[in-house]
């Protein structure tokens, strides 16, 4: 379950050889990624949104950024874009056609390897595409962990960790200074580290690794944060502070590398809004489609309630998947909950819906399976002033957005 979707019966499941496959079929094709400059976006949690922001800023400076996240939430297009548009179906289609001869070429020259999974192709498939469109920077986040991750096969420029809390803990392990070895992966000897704030015993953990590498650590600190006003950003809550004031700092750090910087990077942010982060559907009942999946995004789910809707009672829909820690995640929303609606999100790692509503304490729980009828049955029911929130899961807001009849974000900004 840890290895999801686009895991492939025929590759070698050693870790490693997700980046030898990868680094293979990239200079198979000609090494895109050598053709631009690159960031590597690794963290546990504000990956996407800092990744997106970076980009974002990067385009309004005139600098044609590619930009590469993953999971998508309604179609797998999304998670490729060129200065915020989704590559088209065509562009696609035929970027999956160049792609095939290089798989049997793969075969004969690594055979020890097996076959290549699809994360490993589409992070291939990514750079080219951002190579063929003349992009000069590619921001990269970065799938799972960091170390053994098929886009650390990137030689980044500039490497980004985002806040670190527990996540994959089966394969990346339980403490917290473990984890952040498995995150500096992404480090490079001699490169720019731009690091967030971090707990006391990850922040002591990357700053050793970059110690070790020569690798320069430039920590995001308290007056970055108070640089970026709270009502400077469309995207809510006080870790998407965070989040900009770090990908402020990876686009400062990127003008050492010869980029020409001009304009008001934190203007660049003013109206960005990325679709299921704290994402405010229009209409009533308040609804409210969040991803947060771990520990450290549900308390940030929670302040951000907190601060934007105080005091008001939450309808919360929630699904989980298999290998994350339901308890954790569920453990900071219920003190607002004035119900919860458990359901599965759409997938074979869905956790069961009943196994979810047995971890709830305190509050009305109900079992709805589809998530279609949970989301319904949230909002039909919402009281006055009661706010619906759905959350838990990126599949399972993706499905909440078409539920809603929310189209595909084919464009960021």
């Amino acid at each position: 379950m840890e290895r999801g979707v686009g895991w492939n019966a025929r590759s070698n499941p050693r870790l490693e050889w997700n980046l030898r496959r990868t680094r293979v079929l990239l200079d198979l094709g000609d090494a895109p990624d050598r053709a631009m400059i690159c960031v590597l976006v690794a963290g546990t949690k504000g990956k996407g949104s800092t990744a997106t922001m970076l980009a974002r800023i990067l385009s309004a400076s005139g600098i044609r950024a590619g930009l590469y996240t993953k999971p998508h939430l309604q179609s797998y297009r999304e998670r490729i874009r060129v200065d915020g548009v989704a590559i088209d179906d065509a562009a696609f289609a035929r970027a999956v056609d160049a792609l095939r001869p290089l798989v049997p070429e793969l075969g004969r020259h690594l055979p020890s390897g097996g076959a290549p999974t699809t994360f490993e192709l589409t992070t291939v498939l990514a750079l080219a595409h951002f190579t063929a469109r003349g992009c000069r920077v590619a921001v990269v986040e970065v799938g799972l962990g960091g170390r053994l991750d098929a886009t650390n096969a990137v030689d980044p420029h500039v490497s980004v960790i985002t806040p670190i809390s527990h996540d994959h803990t089966k394969l990346l392990g339980n403490r917290l200074s473990q984890i952040a070895l498995e995150k500096a992966g992404v480090l490079r000897p001699g490169r720019v580290a731009i690091l967030a704030p971090q707990a006391a015993s990850v922040r002591a953990t990357l700053l050793r690794q970059c110690a070790a590498l020569a690798a320069e650590a430039r920590e995001v600190h308290t007056p970055s944060l108070q640089a970026v006003p709270r009502d400077a950003l469309a995207l809510r809550g006080d870790h998407q502070r965070v989040n900009a004031a770090v990908a402020i700092a990876a686009f400062q750090a990127l003008g050492e590398h010869g980029l020409a910087q001009r304009g008001d990077a934190l203007g660049a942010l003013r109206d960005l809004r990325v679709p299921g982060r704290f994402e405010v559907v229009p209409g009533e009942p308040v609804t409210i489609l969040d991803g947060a999946h771990n520990d450290g995004s549900a308390a940030a789910l929670a302040r951000a309630l907190e601060r934007e809707y105080p005091r008001r009672r939450v309808r919360l829909v929630i699904g989980v998947m298999e290998d994350k820690d339901a308890r954790a995640v569920i453990r900071p929303l219920l003190e607002r909950a004035s119900a919860v609606f458990a359901t599965r999100p759409p997938g074979p790692r869905g956790l069961a819906a009943a196994k979810l509503a047995r971890l709830v304490r305190g509050v009305r729980v109900t079992v709805v399976d589809d998530p279609a009828e949970a989301i319904a049955a949230a909002r039909s029911s919402a009281a006055r002033g009661e706010i619906v929130c759905v959350t838990g899961s990126l599949a399972l807001v993706g499905r909440a957005r078409d539920v809603l009849g929310l189209p595909i974000s084919e464009r960021l900004w």
